[in-house]
């Protein structure tokens, strides 16, 4: 069976600085996300791997070209509606973890998803229940300052998948950490796709991040060059 297509990008331009100074980053790229899978996006610094991202989860308008979204164009949409569509369906994590320091572990994941409208009660259990799902259900009371770089990384991650969202993306999540949080990561991010059914796209320089991918992008000077599907790669060998 075909897996459900989430996001579809085409011919996505983006271009930074004007006239003869202007530089192509990305340049009439197409591609596709689908959901229940791990994408890997790889290249070489610079080579325009967190601007795809943002422009295809509604960060950044493209100059040119057209992302379908969840059946939705979305850079057709209103800001209004386009914030509410990453509310509701896209989780985001980020290499800063981007936590708030005065906030526990819990409140962290709690007031994202009250922002979404649920009632404390829920908020609470659901956050409980995500911090829980990635090997924290003993830190959710600590603060920020009180975990290591790895279970803030965690926390994030629980924030996003609390959320319970349809697309998620991940812009470096594993650069900071050692290789055991590495792994940790890798392997929660596999299983959101797998148990959740989400589509998810990892901007990431980190190889220990390929063992875990179901495809990997390869961009470089702005252009998708190749793609492999690691899922099949593995069934023949």
């Amino acid at each position: 069976m075909t897996a459900q297509t989430c996001i579809e990008a085409t011919g996505l331009t983006k271009r930074f600085g004007d006239g003869a100074t202007a530089k192509t980053v990305i340049d009439g790229q197409d591609f596709a996300l689908h959901a229940g899978q791990l994408t890997l996006l790889m290249g070489p610094s610079g080579s325009g791997k967190s601007t795809l991202l943002a422009m295809v989860s509604g960060l950044l308008k493209p100059d040119d070209g057209k992302v379908i979204a969840l059946g939705e164009d979305l850079w057709s949409l209103s800001e209004a509606n386009r914030e509410k569509l990453r509310l509701a369906s896209v989780g985001f994590i980020f290499q800063g973890f981007n936590l708030f320091p005065a906030l526990s572990a819990r409140e962290n994941v709690q007031t994202v998803l009250e922002t979404m409208g649920l009632a404390p009660r829920e908020a609470i259990e659901r956050s409980i229940a995500a911090l829980e799902q990635v090997g924290l259900g003993d830190r959710v009371d600590l603060l920020p300052r009180q975990l290591s770089g790895g279970e803030k990384q965690r926390v994030a991650i629980a924030r996003a998948l609390a959320k319970q969202p349809r697309l998620l993306f991940a812009d470096e999540p594993t650069s900071a950490l050692d290789r055991a949080n590495g792994e940790r990561i890798a392997a929660l991010l596999r299983t959101a796709a797998h148990a959740t059914g989400a589509a998810v796209l990892c901007v990431t320089h980190d190889p220990r991040l390929k063992d875990h991918a179901d495809r990997q992008l390869w961009i470089e000077d702005g252009r998708i060059s190749s793609e492999t599907d690691a899922t099949r790669q593995d069934r023949r060998s």
